[in-house]
């Protein structure tokens, strides 16, 4: 019997100078090449630090590099979570647009359950957003928030480009997000979601925090994250093998 195979990967940050996704594309061909399933868990594009002069020329680059992923293995089915730096609004509407036309791309706004599995971005950790009905709705409007911001000045990317260089953003992101800290926010929305641990879930990959982790236990749960393909910045793609992820050892933080 063949193995149920999928990869998660989260935080490419593709179009912005600090992303490193560029050199480990021949790695995520090679992944999805083996993949029956494959999540894009959010901050995939960085329309906030993109490169390019406007949203517009952004979403067709974005829409272009989908397009090639899903030329690399039409078999596989692709998840598409999104996150806080590329939740754009008109991108939004591409996507929807785009997975009309390629069934085996699939756009998930919030949260991926398959299984015992949930996936999701992560930045709900920086919400203050109380846990009720209008959650989801609250968040999609923090994120359509950010697209009112103006692109940061050529100054803002030299000194994000010295942060880098000098790690000081490896430090910050370690800081920032304490295992304790996130792994009980993201326990918090997983059952206010109804994909707690009481309903079965067992294992939880998300990004958005830039740091990595490897099977850590909380709560009954065991949670990934793949770091961040940012310069200077520890990223893995990881493999979930269904058949064989109740076999996982756990690991505590």
């Amino acid at each position: 019997m063949k193995k149920r195979k999928t990869h998660f990967v989260s935080d490419l940050h593709l179009f912005a100078n600090r992303s490193s996704a560029p050199r480990i594309h021949n790695a995520i061909e090679h992944a999805l090449r083996s993949s029956d399933t494959f999540v894009l868990g959010g901050d995939i594009f960085d329309f906030r630090w993109s490169r390019f002069r406007s949203h517009e020329e952004t979403i067709e680059q974005s829409l272009r590099w989908l397009k090639g992923l899903v030329a690399i293995n039409p078999d596989c089915r692709i998840h598409y979570l999104l996150g806080n730096h590329d939740a754009n609004t008109a991108f939004i509407h591409a996507l929807k647009a785009l997975t009309s036309d390629c069934p085996q791309l699939v756009h998930h706004p919030h949260l991926l359950r398959i299984g015992s599995t949930a996936f999701l971005h992560g930045d709900i950790i920086d919400t203050k957003i109380p846990f009720s009905v209008d959650f989801h709705e609250m968040l999609d409007q923090r994120r359509a928030a950010g697209e009112l911001r103006s692109r940061p000045p050529g100054i803002q990317h030299t000194l994000y480009d010295v942060a880098v260089q000098t790690r000081v953003h490896r430090l910050v992101a370690n800081l920032a997000n304490r295992h304790t800290k996130v792994l009980g926010r993201v326990s918090q929305y997983l059952s206010w979601a109804g994909h707690g641990p009481e309903s079965g879930t067992r294992n939880v990959y998300f990004g958005h925090t830039h740091r990595s982790m490897d099977n850590v236990s909380f709560q009954g749960m065991r949670f990934s994250n793949p770091g961040a393909a940012i310069k200077g910045m520890n990223f893995r793609i990881i493999e979930v093998d269904f058949n064989e992820e109740s076999n996982t050892p756990e690991r505590s933080p």
